[in-house]
């Protein structure tokens, strides 16, 4: 039996009377998983104090993925990334960030009023640059995969990070899955510091599940300690005992099960190329399916529509992309209903222009003091000038367009109207 799965049968085998919270108290006449829902008791361990079921349960995972430690999250990967980033650096660090980021990071940026330098996606060049000119950043922190399965350099990314003394940190909460494939994908093995993996979001866990690897294991209480700044103290042992249990799946079928995915969704690929529906078949995560709205010349909701009378409801839709996120626990159904939306639909090869800035705002002020301003709400089309007071980062393009403390340009602007955002925040 798996380690928090037995510590929790273990304790529900005791009968003993709940003088604990949570209030249903494991009641017969609520749903059979209640039983389970309970608080850090005798024989169950704590999540930041781990050293019982739960680290028996990191080490497991530690193994699995071939880290230096895994560090088990019951707050998804919010909570991974907020550790990672305050476990990697100190307050008032220079930070590189690709501007695709997480609102997450760029919060946990505000409160340890990390100074950033920020470069597009994928931008390699723009990093070593920023590296040149701010020879005393700590750590570099990409992205990949981003929202819509697109892949970055990690070995490239982490060799110049490690030329400049630095670290790689990467979030990689859309790819806790990429380990199983045939080829390599997850960060960790291509050479990250440290990476954040959302389980739930390709995996057999309940929502908020979510791993932080290290590759040095001996930061592993520190990391825990950072953890513990940002996480819940009541985390939920539901999350945690559905990662328990997805472990065992990882270590005996998952490899296998992701190489047919691997196959079922190349082929999905490649009959949306053959229609003009997807564009870019090379570098997109391999459970990704990201198909062009934009090529059929039908709106978002006219593509969404006509993807559930195929009996399909996808991960995202809007004018320009449709998202689809498989797993192998998808039915053979599924896949049919896909290869038939797509035999169903025509498209003309054109994509959407993937949004890059063509130079960074300037700065005014920190992220956090900026975050933490008194400010007001103005029309986007008056904003040029000011100084933005909170994040912007609309879906798509998936990249901050305003920063706290940057002040607004005409670019900015521009691409926030183009993005229908008509109020910002403003500093006054």
């Amino acid at each position: 039996m798996n380690p928090i799965e037995k510590s929790l049968e273990e304790y529900i085998g005791k009968d003993l009377s709940r003088f604990h919270m949570p209030g249903h108290k494991g009641a017969k006449n609520f749903p059979e998983y209640y039983k389970y829902d309970v608080t850090e008791v005798e024989g169950t361990d704590s999540l930041f104090e781990s050293s019982e079921a739960i680290a028996e349960t990191e080490e497991r995972f530690s193994k699995i993925y071939n880290s230096g430690a895994s560090l088990l999250s019951a707050g998804g990967s919010t909570l991974c990334i907020q550790g990672m980033l305050a476990a990697a650096l100190s307050p008032g660090d220079e930070l590189i960030a690709a501007r695709n980021c997480h609102a997450s990071a760029v919060n946990t940026m505000a409160l340890l009023d990390l100074k950033t330098e920020w470069i597009n996606p994928r931008d390699l060049r723009g990093a070593r640059k920023a590296f040149e000119e701010h020879p005393n950043a700590k750590a570099v922190y990409i992205t990949s995969p981003d929202y819509f399965g697109v892949l970055s350099d990690i070995k490239a990314f982490a060799d110049l990070a490690h030329e400049f003394g630095a670290k790689l940190l990467v979030d990689n909460a859309h790819g806790a899955h990429l380990h199983f494939f045939p080829t390599e994908m997850h960060p960790i093995s291509l050479g990250a510091d440290m990476c954040a993996d959302s389980l739930h979001k390709s995996l057999p866990v309940l929502t908020g599940g979510a791993l932080l690897h290290l590759k040095d294991g001996s930061l592993r209480d520190a990391a825990k300690r950072k953890m513990r700044l940002f996480g819940s103290t009541s985390p939920s042992y539901l999350i945690m005992l559905s990662a328990d249990r997805c472990a065992e799946y990882l270590e005996t079928k998952a490899r296998t099960d992701f190489a047919m995915l691997n196959g079922k969704v190349a082929n999905l690929r490649y009959k949306a190329f053959e229609h003009g529906l997807a564009p870019k078949t090379r570098g997109i995560e391999p459970a990704r399916l990201t198909l062009s709205v934009r090529s059929t010349e039908m709106t978002a909701e006219e593509f969404g529509q006509k993807l559930r009378e195929h009996g399909i409801e996808p991960e995202y839709v809007n004018d320009d992309w449709a998202v689809l996120m498989a797993s192998p626990f998808n039915t053979e159904r599924d896949f049919e209903r896909v290869a038939s939306f797509i035999e169903d639909t025509a498209g003309n090869g054109f994509s959407a222009f993937e949004e890059r800035l063509s130079k960074m705002p300037e700065k005014a002020m920190s992220i956090r003091e900026a975050s933490f301003a008194e400010s007001e709400e103005i029309a986007a089309e008056n904003s040029v000038g000011r100084v933005a007071a909170a994040l912007n980062l609309p879906c798509p393009p998936c990249i901050a367009l305003a920063v706290p403390g940057e002040i607004i340009n005409e670019e900015t602007a521009a691409l926030l109207l183009k993005y229908g955002v008509h109020k910002i925040s403003v500093v006054k």
